[in-house]
């Protein structure tokens, strides 16, 4: 009889939590779930793309998608510009490190956000 109450009791335990495990389950499996990253578009890609004729607003559309950072010194910027890429692109990929560096610096080094006195925006 003892053994017939102790396995009803299990069955009962297992019975209550287990809309609560397939809960936590669905939670824990969609905070994992990412979008998927999108790749980088490399300086080389930037550079076939403006040999190919691509439009500075098709190449600077890809670059965003991607949400690619080009931080690229004032020598490498003189090298693109000689082998084709439009100013519109360049003046995008300077931007692109500028915002990335705004972004970064509205967290202190305590991890407390400054606030919007200090910096109003990053554009």
């Amino acid at each position: 009889m003892q053994r017939h109450q102790s396995f009803k009791k299990t069955i009962k335990w297992l019975r209550m939590p287990m809309p609560f495990v397939i809960l936590s389950g669905l939670c824990a499996f969609a905070g994992c779930a990412s979008p998927p990253m999108r790749p980088v578009i490399s300086i080389e890609e930037i550079i076939s793309m403006a040999r190919e004729g691509a439009t500075p607003n098709a190449i600077i559309e890809r670059a965003e998608a991607s949400h690619s950072v080009y931080r690229l010194p004032a020598s490498e910027m003189v090298k693109l510009k000689q082998q084709g890429v439009p100013d519109e692109v360049l003046d995008y990929m300077e931007r692109t490190y500028l915002m990335e560096t705004c972004r970064q610096a509205i967290w202190d080094d305590s991890g407390d956000l400054y606030t919007a006195r200090t910096i109003r925006d990053c554009s």
